[in-house]
């Protein structure tokens, strides 16, 4: 697990893993619709939530990651798991 320190290099991660995931090479943007743009339904956001966890050292609830409808949700998702990990 390595330590991502600003928003800039956790959402290039992540964007790195939805594309992974997806096996797409497009362009995302935080406002990039899981299901619309990227056929993503939602047991498949619960696998890249799964990657997510193990990618950041994170825990995230299984109901957010599933009510997460854009790249800019995932990524809000980890930052507020990263903030509230250090705040323990």
């Amino acid at each position: 697990m390595a330590i991502y320190s600003t928003p800039a290099e956790v959402s290039s991660e992540i964007e790195a893993l939805v594309k992974e995931h997806v096996s797409m090479d497009v362009d995302l943007s935080p406002d990039t619709l899981l299901e619309d743009d990227l056929s993503v339904d939602s047991l498949e956001r619960v696998e890249l939530g799964v990657k997510l966890e193990k990618k950041f050292g994170i825990s995230l609830p299984d109901d957010k990651i599933r009510q997460s409808a854009t790249v800019g949700d995932l990524i809000q998702l980890v930052l507020d798991a990263q903030n509230a990990s250090n705040v323990h």
